[in-house]
């Protein structure tokens, strides 16, 4: 049953990689499927007699208490789309140690996966050369998010951290483990693989983070060496003081060779200069301050997306109108703003449990028997380490593979038996915890993967796989399929989705009153329910207000136009809700002044928009709104300046 549940896992880790690389979280249905089968069928190493070490499971105990707290806050969350999602990661993530941890490390199981991954990254590898000329690749999508190299993923950051993990954890198996030579040469062959993908993915983060991890690698198999007073501890030695100057040296150049490849024109061509980011550094710092109001428990999952806008200064912090994001770019503080400092100490418990058990292990025990053992604690151990520096500098662990290979690194560390050897037993009370925790993890991901699935399956050609229903001329069948996706999968995202294909057959000329006014109307009912499912993000009370004020639904869309004011917070720059509120209240008061001779009370509204448009200008860049926001105070100046000219007296109107 080993090489079963360990083709499903490797199955789940190709379907992660290539249909669930993203964070959204119903393209991670067919994945979990594939981890819940693995799982079941690992029922037999699960139900085994073989104990875990002391140290073990000390950490396997507090990886619990971080997931179990994690999971408590998410219950609690605000957004229930967002809570769900991060059950999943965390699902994900302990499904994927489990497993690590009860197979045994020169069993078929992880034999398999070591063949499955190597293929997997020599894939990415390949398709990334493909995309340096052809960049519109992006098989089996239409289209992905960036020009640079990106594999099989969407961005290239999550395929450098892909293929950092998928490197190291080769390279130990290589030179450990002791496998047939037609697997160790698939090892080295994809060991090779993932450095090349991360130096074409253009990462900078991702080169960092490849750096330490092998480093992490260099040492612990000089340690290894020294250890078992191997004739190649002195050559390693001399290795582990020259190794960090020499990719000293080829930083600087292949970062600053990285940055001019991605169009960077003031490049550093500096470790230093590269953290020195920014948009990044505003991020985190913002995020912190996000995290003091929230003290110990934290907002609730992604909690940063609606809590930077309230701590956003513009006169600090700046305009940064292309970012409207519910994750920091950097997983310590993403964790700070969601789950509070408790979430902090626990996880990073957790993960220096994790460490030091493994460090530990790989100390006490000895001899060619553990050679698989010590192969699968040096690979973990990179890993974890290099893919934690890199959630520094990207949310790599918000997506379901970032979370699987990090949950499968943390199994690789631990110690799987009792005693300095390879030997033990274990009693009846873990062996029903075990089965207790497959059980819990199988029944919730085989239900949530299923219905993940079908709302995959439904949105295939909406918008991920030509032909792209988006692109038909009226979207009513990508609307009902949306609609039927949103009752199975309750999401603001669809609805909003939705709301702008709506939106877009609206303004299209071919388009009669009637048929304006009826899509009009639609689309605001679909902002509607985007609000009602993520009422704390302004930008769906904002488009509603813009629709609801287009259709004549003024006294509605006023309401809309305040709450999404009082949501924005600081960002005016971005959502421009002040401008907009100002707009709507000029072009209302000046058609009732106009057709219906209301001239007192169109004065009030036209000094309340004055001010409006005012408070606007104080936390937006000079000249930030254009021609339009120009015209339009010069027409609001000129009405104000003529109804008083008329000696007229302003009227609050009657509501």
């Amino acid at each position: 049953m080993d090489i079963i549940s360990g083709i499903f896992f490797a199955l789940a880790m190709v379907l992660a990689v290539m249909l669930g690389g993203q964070t959204i979280d119903y393209t991670w249905g067919p994945a979990l499927l594939a981890l819940a089968l693995s799982l079941v069928c690992s029922i037999p190493r699960a139900a085994s007699r073989a104990a875990w070490t002391r140290s073990t499971q000390v950490a396997v105990c507090m990886l619990l208490l971080a997931g179990g707290w994690i999971l408590f806050r998410c219950a609690g969350s605000p957004v229930r789309e967002f809570a769900r999602s991060d059950a999943l990661l965390v699902a994900g993530m302990l499904s994927s140690f489990f497993w690590a941890l009860w197979m045994p490390p020169g069993g078929g199981g992880l034999r398999v996966l070591m063949v499955g991954l190597a293929l997997l990254v020599l894939a990415n590898t390949g398709i990334a050369v493909h995309q340096l000329s052809h960049p519109d690749f992006a098989w089996p999508f239409a289209s992905r998010a960036d020009d640079l190299p990106s594999g099989l993923f969407g961005h290239y950051n999550h395929f450098a951290d892909f293929s950092l993990v998928a490197a190291v954890v080769l390279a130990a198996r290589f030179a450990r483990a002791g496998d047939h030579g037609c697997e160790r040469l698939l090892q080295l062959l994809g060991a090779l693989a993932g450095v090349g993908g991360v130096i074409l993915s253009g990462s900078r983060g991702g080169l960092l983070s490849l750096g330490v991890a092998l480093m992490v690698f260099l040492v612990l198999w000089t340690v290894l060496a020294w250890r078992d007073k191997t004739k190649h501890s002195k050559v390693l030695t001399v290795l582990c003081m020259t190794v960090p100057l020499l990719l000293a040296l080829l930083a600087g150049p292949l970062l600053e060779q990285v940055e001019q490849r991605r169009g960077m024109h003031q490049s550093t061509g500096t470790v230093a200069g590269t953290a020195d980011n920014v948009f990044r550094l505003t991020f985190v710092g913002v995020a912190f301050d996000v995290a003091a109001k929230h003290g110990w428990k934290g907002g609730g999952s992604r909690s940063f997306g609606w809590g930077k806008y309230a701590c956003w200064d513009p006169e600090l912090h700046g305009s940064w109108d292309r970012f409207d994001d519910d994750l920091v770019h950097n997983e310590f503080a993403q964790l700070a703003t969601d789950y509070g400092w408790t979430g902090v100490l626990l996880v990073s418990a957790a993960v220096v449990a994790v460490g030091l058990a493994g460090v530990a292990g790989m100390i006490s025990r000895g001899g060619e028997s553990c050679a698989a053992v010590d192969a699968a604690a040096i690979g973990g151990l990179a890993a974890m380490a290099g893919t934690l520096v890199h959630s520094n500098f990207s949310f790599v662990t918000h997506t379901l593979p970032g979370a699987m290979y990090l949950g499968l690194a943390m199994g690789l560390i631990l110690p799987r038996l009792s005693g300095a050897g390879c030997n033990g037993g274990l009693g009846d009370r873990q062996t029903w915890f075990k089965r207790g925790v497959l059980f819990a993890l199988f029944a919730g991901m085989g239900v949530m993967g299923i219905q993940a699935s079908r709302v995959y399956r439904e949105l295939w050609h909406v918008w991920f796989a030509p032909p792209l229903l988006v692109s038909a001329p009226l979207p009513d069948e990508a609307l009902a399929k949306i609609e039927q996706a949103n009752r199975w999968w309750p999401s603001a995202d669809l609805s909003g989705a939705a709301a702008g294909l709506s939106r877009a057959a609206a303004d299209d000329k071919a388009s009669s009153a009637a048929e304006r006014e009826r899509w009009l109307a639609r689309t605001a009912h679909y902002y509607a329910g985007a609000a009602k499912l993520n009422s704390l993000d302004p930008e769906w009370a904002l488009n509603g207000g813009n629709v609801l004020s287009s259709i004549g639904r003024d006294e509605e869309a006023e309401r809309w136009f305040l709450q999404a004011i009082e949501l924005e917070g600081g960002m005016e720059s971005l959502f421009r809700a002040r401008y907009y509120y100002g707009r709507h209240l000029y072009q209302r008061w000046y058609r009732l002044w106009t057709q219906e001779r209301r001239a007192e009370e169109a004065l009030y509204q036209f000094l309340q928009a004055r001010d409006v448009l005012r408070e606007a200008q104080k936390v937006t860049p000079e000249g930030y709104w254009g021609e339009e926001g120009r015209a339009l105070q010069k027409e609001l100046e000129d009405a104000i300046r003529f109804l008083e000219g008329a000696q007229v007296v302003p009227r609050e109107p009657e509501r």
